[in-house]
């Protein structure tokens, strides 16, 4: 969008703003009256595109809404005190602030308030910070990764900084650049000058928030040039204990760097009494999330870390401990052994944890992986990698000389975006491909040099042949042609238009491609490669690399992604998923490619996620405290991985306490061995057997006006039976939730009266073979391969059964009655939720039924005879909520050998060699 379409977006923004204050409603008519109007009194004429680019702008500043967050508190009655109105706006941090969200950032206004009503009540947990009052909080703030957490915890910084928090300290990851890159949004938003000027002893410029008002200021002790450093230690002789401006450092988390913080605290004045420095400080923890601990350097090591982080804190009366994380599966929940370690963690949220929500445009993994995705067009399929370099490769691995047709597809994808976003105006912007197939440099640097043959290959063509009307006798342009007819022209998202088109695109193509760079990106070299301030018109990238990429390291205007990586690791996957985010005028371009298997995985995460996220906000609603999300984080299939990938370097265990009752578990992962395939029919067999013995019949489910009709139903069944069954199937020690005879003894043991009695369910399939129950037929159920090792099989989305088999054992009245309050319970869940009710949710109620078994009959669809002719044996257990809530809670103990049992060894294999980028 060029400058006078933005006059335009401003002039029309300032109106509507007039007539909104005059309570006069604008509808789109009326929005479109005054684009022309004010378009007309400029004297420009908008071209179709440009009208179109600005009133796409309008309706992203107008609509865009982001729900508040919710606080889950310790202490339900602790006092707000904070209030941004009390501060002088003249001599406000948070104003200034805020005015640049508006102004520079374009941040649309509700989107503001959002962040504005979170952030005080962030604030507002932080503890007062009055003079020779006496605290320690501790809290933590999780949001969605790329989701706008900086600016949350800028916008924290800021209000703090009003209140009176004079010390701040905010802790990045382990890479220098993202330092530098989260000191350049500091300098930004809080500080207002290029801190780098001070570094080269300049005049100081104003930036950002200094160029808003530049009469309060901010001191700091590191800069985008400087981490903090013993040379800051030695000349530094400011006394905390009289601050008259907030000092703030932003610093890796690094333990050497931490202990000469230490050190330059821990020489301040002390208070008498306490032996403490008598200022308030504010700690933030950026990278308080499971990705940053996975390291061998000593100086990162967790322990050590926290340590440090402990002792600064300990050096303050009043200190406050603020951890912000990406994910759920936050270090402080998911490192310590066991759940009492958990609790008495030094640096465990004990006092709140906050939960964001992201706005309306936010592109997460719901939108992309859900099946109802608003953004699933984004998707495409890899299928040509693994010949090209194997997931499992060494770092000597010799790459052959032409690239995987997939990866063509994405770097010529690549071209097209940028001569599309040109011709929409954005001239000056950044743009991004992201290449992240290896961990190692050796290989990352071996592919940049394919990738700039084949760049440059194909700009020659463009440059020379493309304009020419017989063109397409070149393959590479003729491939060119039909990736736009197939990638953008005929997906849903994209329109084209009179001025956007393939002969204007074939007229634009190479000056938009002509300054394209290919880079291997790595911590060592990311803070030269990847410095957009020096490119006025925009850096346009092609960016290959590996964890170096996806530590919160930022590609600026990310619009094609080709990821091809082992995909099993929870915390990994999320960030390493720097496609998620905002892509402002330039969503219906991006492409996310991946393999079936990675794209299964990331499903199976953003499902899992979700309903992690899902409990948090039950727990809110039920009043309860950090410790119960600490207990929830903890009992998730994502954590107990997460947590043993990192146990791979200590013969640690880790043990979380699992509850199956108000769930619905299955079991979706098998063995491949025929002896316990076979034995497990003899089970059901056996099951049968006993259950016709003693007289249980199937039931006619319309004589019984049950809900579900088509599955084969047995009511009332006693526990004993139950229980036997489960001792004698043998699920699959990956099935985490659902070890049978553990399920069995947990069931056997239990003095609950709503486990005595119970339903079964044979789940009816597709299938052409049939199962026979009772004399009744019944077609056994068909279920697509995830993958097979040698040992598991895996099903597809990792799920045995369709929707709908929770319904079992339920009569019409009963669904509807239980449905009813599902939705009235949700009605407090902000986040969207599927057309269809999750099975898990009809047991989440206090509705009384009985407990339910599933069992399926399963043919897998597999070219190979993996199954030796024979049905796998699937279960579904749900458990109704019982009276003790945690009754039917088990211990489950991982380690480095249920990980390698478990899951590929090499997928977390590390080298110590230092020639890995993680």
């Amino acid at each position: 969008m060029n400058e006078m379409c933005k006059g335009i977006v401003e002039l029309v923004i300032t109106t509507i703003r007039t007539k909104s204050k005059a309570e006069e409603a604008v509808d789109e008519k009326q929005i479109d009256d005054l684009i022309r109007r004010v378009s007309s009194v400029l004297a420009y004429e908008l071209s179709e595109e440009e009208f179109e680019a600005v009133r796409k702008e309008l309706h992203h500043r107008q609509t865009i809404v982001m729900e508040p967050g919710i606080a889950i508190s310790s202490d339900p009655n602790f006092k707000n005190w904070y209030n941004p109105i009390d501060i002088d706006p003249s001599y406000s941090y948070w104003e200034r602030y805020k005015k640049y969200l508006s102004s520079d950032l374009l941040l649309p206004e509700k989107v503001i308030q959002s962040i504005d009503i979170s952030t005080t009540d962030i604030v507002n947990l932080l503890g007062e910070p009055v003079e020779n009052g006496i605290f320690a909080r501790k809290g933590l703030v999780i949001g969605d990764v790329q989701s706008g957490k900086t600016a949350n915890y800028i916008s924290v910084i800021n209000k703090a900084a009003d209140a009176g928090y004079k010390v701040i300290v905010l802790l990045t990851g382990t890479i220098e650049k993202l330092r530098q890159q989260t000191q350049a949004r500091i300098d930004e938003g809080f500080i207002g000058i290029d801190t780098s000027d001070l570094e080269r002893e300049r005049r100081n410029n104003p930036i950002g928030v200094g160029l808003i008002n530049g009469g309060i200021s901010v001191s700091s002790f590191t800069s985008i040039i400087k981490d903090f450093n013993k040379s800051v230690l030695t000349n530094s002789n400011v006394p905390l204990d009289s601050l008259s401006i907030p000092l703030i450092l932003v610093v890796k988390k690094n333990k050497a760097v931490l202990n000469s913080i230490y050190k330059l605290f821990n020489g301040e004045k002390k208070d008498q009494t306490y032996n403490k420095i008598n200022q308030s400080l504010l700690f933030i923890d950026d990278e308080a999330d499971n990705a940053s601990i996975n390291t061998n350097s000593q100086d990162n090591d967790p322990t050590a870390i926290n340590k440090s982080i402990r002792r600064i804190l300990g050096l303050f009366m009043r200190s406050s401990y603020v951890g912000y994380t990406a994910t759920p599966y936050a270090n402080v929940f998911i490192e310590p052994s066991t759940k009492e370690d958990m609790e008495n963690e030094d640096l465990f949220p004990k006092d709140y944890i906050y939960v964001l929500q992201p706005p309306s445009n936010y592109i997460g993994a719901r939108e992309i992986y859900s099946e109802d995705g608003q953004y699933k067009s984004m998707y495409r399929m890899i299928d040509d990698f693994e010949d090209f370099l194997p997931l499992k490769h060494k770092k000597d691995y010799q790459l052959p000389l032409d690239i995987p047709l997939t990866l063509k597809k994405a770097i010529l994808s690549f071209f097209i975006a940028n001569a599309i976003r040109d011709l929409r105006g954005d001239l000056t912007t950044h743009r991004s491909m992201l290449i992240n197939v290896s961990r190692f440099i050796c290989i990352q640097n071996d592919l940049k040099d394919l990738v700039n043959d084949y760049f440059l290959s194909v700009r020659d063509k463009i440059q020379h042949y493309l304009l020419n009307s017989d063109y397409s006798k070149y393959p590479v342009l003729s491939l060119l042609e039909d990736i736009y007819n197939e990638e953008f022209k005929n997906v849903s998202s994209f329109k084209e238009t009179k001025d956007i088109n393939w002969e204007s695109i074939r007229e634009q193509l190479f000056n938009s491609i002509k300054n394209i760079r290919v880079e291997s990106i790595n911590g060592g070299n990311a803070s030269k490669l990847l410095d957009y301030k020096g490119y006025d018109n925009g850096l346009r990238l092609i960016a290959i690399g590996g964890l170096s990429l996806s530590r919160g390291l930022t590609l600026e205007g990310l619009c094609i992604s080709y990821f091809y990586r082992n995909s099993i690791m929870y915390d990994t996957l999320m960030q390493m998923g720097r496609w998620f985010g905002y892509r402002r005028n330039y969503e219906d371009l991006c492409q996310v490619w991946m393999s079936e298997e990675s794209y299964s995985w990331y499903q199976h995460i953003s499902d899992a996620t979700d309903e992690l996220r899902d409990e948090i906000n039950r727990i809110y609603y039920s009043n309860l405290t950090p410790l119960d999300v600490g207990i929830k984080v903890r009992s998730s299939e994502g954590a107990l991985i997460v947590t043993a990938k990192n146990k791979m370097r200590s013969a640690g265990d880790y043990i979380a306490d699992l509850a199956l009752d108000g769930d619905y578990i299955e079991a979706p992962y098998f063995s491949r061995s025929s002896q316990i395939i076979n034995g497990n029919i003899e089970a059901v067999k056996n099951l049968l057997n006993v259950l016709q013995s003693n007289e249980y019949t199937v039931v006619d489910p319309e004589e019984l006006s049950l809900e579900n009709k088509s599955a084969k139903q047995i009511l009332d069944v006693k526990k004993e039976i139950i229980v036997e069954f489960l001792k004698q199937v043998d699920t699959h020690h990956r099935n985490i939730k659902f070890i049978a005879p553990q399920v069995a003894e947990l069931i056997e043991s239990s003095s609950e009266e709503l486990l005595d009695t119970w339903d079964i369910a044979f789940a009816k399939g597709k299938s052409r073979n049939k199962f026979d129950i009772f004399g009744e037929k019944i077609n056994r159920v068909e279920r697509s391969l995830e993958n097979t090792t040698s040992s598991i099989i895996t099903l597809r989305k990792h799920r045995i059964g369709s929707l709908g088999m929770a319904t079992c054992g339920l009569t019409e009245a009963q669904c509807t009655q239980i449905e009813e309050l599902i939705k009235k319970n949700n009605k407090n869940n902000k986040r969207p939720s599927g057309k269809r009710v999750a099975d898990k949710e009809y047991f989440k109620t206090n509705f009384k039924r009985k407990p339910l078994l599933v069992i399926y009959l399963i043919d897998v669809k597999s070219s190979e005879n993996i199954t030796h002719n024979q049905p796998l044996v699937g279960l579904g257990i749900g458990i109704p909520k019982l009276k003790e809530s945690r009754g039917l809670n088990y211990k489950y103990k991982v380690n480095t050998t249920w990980l390698k049992e478990n899951y590929d060894e090499d997928e977390f294999e590390v080298d110590d060699t230092g020639e890995y980028d993680d």
